[in-house]
């Protein structure tokens, strides 16, 4: 199948708006006359970048190069980082930029600007297109995969750009020195069964054997995941948390919850400032996770260990949607369902209709706001998705019994704002 070359190269001009120079053929060092160059820009300068200078260092590269990602390069303008990327297809090569980065990215390549640049302009500087680095990479693999039957991935383009790898040897070799320290050192890791317990005891939401498994003694130690004491703890937290939030859903807690409280914990770790204090602090976590869980299978201990799959992600979209008016049309839709169908196997799984339990979690998280927030009433109830405040509090005493005012004079942290 033959490619439109001229319309692919102003499709990625116009995308960019930038310039798009190619040539094809083998020869390193094409003439002028053989480089063609797109832009569909008329106030924009191609003046930052020598093409004799950069097909000379393309030529000083080895020969496989460019041949299995294409290459994102630097040009230096006064203060500014001028991005340019290339890619090599076949017999086709592709020359793109300049333009401007919306975040920082320090690059493996960088070029010396043309001879003849002193500085750039404001005029100059206003004409680049800025964007983020995906939406660069993402328009240069579409020049890369065009030719290719296997789809390189923006992840690795970018791995293979914007880091300074470590070689196999490398690698290997600080393993060695590690295991080599640890052992000299009588420091071996924690043993993986005790990994183990762990998992296991939020996953059943057993708060008893958790604390004794993390009480256990061991000789060997946690990981280091830092040479910052501060830092180790942090990372040493995260990774924690990403496993207790995976055993809890395991242990049959929403995958939303235990995503959110991981979000939650993490963030809170990261403005701790004391490694001692951390490392507390993420037992308790662990064991906030593990009564998530027990609470969840006491519950639940009449029902099925395993809910409906419908129900389950019918729950999902709920918790994903609490702040939006949800139609039970809407759910059904979305799990490609009949909503009559869904509504009744919700009920029968959940003893509960689907209104109802939409319009229960929206005043628990209402219980939320009322006690912890000074958001508004009439704030909370667009926040919700409810049609005004009167319908906000009318749901809100039908299933507590109170009024806003009097849930939030009863139980407000924050009690400043009506």
């Amino acid at each position: 199948m033959d490619i439109n070359y001229h319309y692919l190269l102003e499709h990625i001009s116009h995308q960019l708006h930038t310039f798009v120079k190619t040539w094809t053929g083998n020869e390193p060092m094409p003439s002028q006359s053989q480089i063609e160059t797109i832009c569909v820009r008329s106030d924009l300068k191609d003046h930052y970048l020598s093409t004799s200078d950069f097909l000379t260092f393309l030529a000083a590269q080895p020969e496989d190069a460019s041949l299995h990602c294409p290459l994102l390069f630097s040009v230096k303008a006064g203060e500014k980082e001028l991005m340019y990327g290339y890619v090599s297809a076949q017999e086709h090569h592709f020359l793109v930029g300049p333009l401007l980065l919306s975040n920082a990215m320090q690059l493996n390549v960088q070029l010396p600007p043309a001879k003849n640049l002193q500085a750039i302009s404001d005029e100059d500087m206003a004409a680049l297109f800025t964007c983020h680095l995906y939406f660069f990479c993402d328009n240069l693999l579409l020049l890369h995969n065009l030719f290719r039957e296997k789809t390189l991935l923006r992840d690795e383009l970018i791995y293979r750009n914007c880091t300074t790898r470590m070689s196999k040897t490398e690698i290997m070799t600080d393993y060695s020195n590690l295991v080599f320290q640890r052992q000299e050192m009588n420091e071996p890791h924690n043993p993986y069964d005790q990994e183990l317990r762990e998992g296991s005891s939020i996953e059943n939401g057993d708060i008893e054997m958790l604390k004794k498994s993390i009480n256990e003694d061991y000789k060997g130690k946690l990981g280091t995941l830092a040479k910052n004491e501060l830092r180790n703890a942090k990372n040493l937290g995260i990774v924690l948390m990403t496993l207790a939030s995976r055993a809890a859903i395991r242990g049959g807690l929403l995958p939303e919850i235990a995503y959110s409280m991981s979000d939650v914990y993490i963030q809170k770790i990261e403005e701790m400032t004391d490694s001692a204090v951390i490392y507390s602090v993420i037992r308790q976590y662990e064991i906030e996770y593990a009564q998530a869980v027990a609470d969840l299978k006491s519950k639940d201990s009449q029902q099925k260990k395993r809910q409906n799959i419908w129900t389950e992600q019918a729950k999902d979209y709920i918790f994903c949607h609490l702040h939006e008016k949800i139609r039970i049309q809407d759910i059904a839709e979305s799990l490609h369902l009949n909503a009559n169908y869904l509504s009744e196997l919700f009920k029968t799984q959940e003893k509960i209709t689907l209104t109802d339990f939409i319009l229960k979690e929206k005043v628990k998280l209402t219980q939320n706001l009322l006690t912890y927030s000074p958001y508004s009433y009439i704030e909370i109830a667009t926040y919700l998705g409810f049609s005004s405040q009167s319908h906000l509090g009318k749901v809100f005493r039908k299933y507590t019994g109170m009024t806003l005012r009097q849930y939030r004079e009863a139980y407000g942290v924050n009690n400043n704002r009506r």
